[in-house]
């Protein structure tokens, strides 16, 4: 059998504020267990993650970690 591959993991870093956005988008940057400016979580990349992060594209930086 051959094995499944590790999920990658990205780090995602919110570089721009959520003052004055949408609450929609203040709501996935939550979401995604970010709490301030600046401030970095890791997470696997599941279609899920990946769906907030395209929704918050131009609020936060995205990064591979091995």
């Amino acid at each position: 059998m051959a094995k499944k591959a590790a999920p990658k993991k990205v780090r995602i870093t919110q570089v721009r504020s959520g003052i004055g956005r949408q609450g929609v988008h203040r709501r996935t940057i939550e979401a995604l267990g970010i709490k301030r400016h600046q401030h970095s979580v890791v997470h696997e990349l599941t279609p899920a993650i990946q769906g907030m992060i395209e929704k918050v594209s131009f609020m936060v930086e995205v990064e591979e970690v091995e």
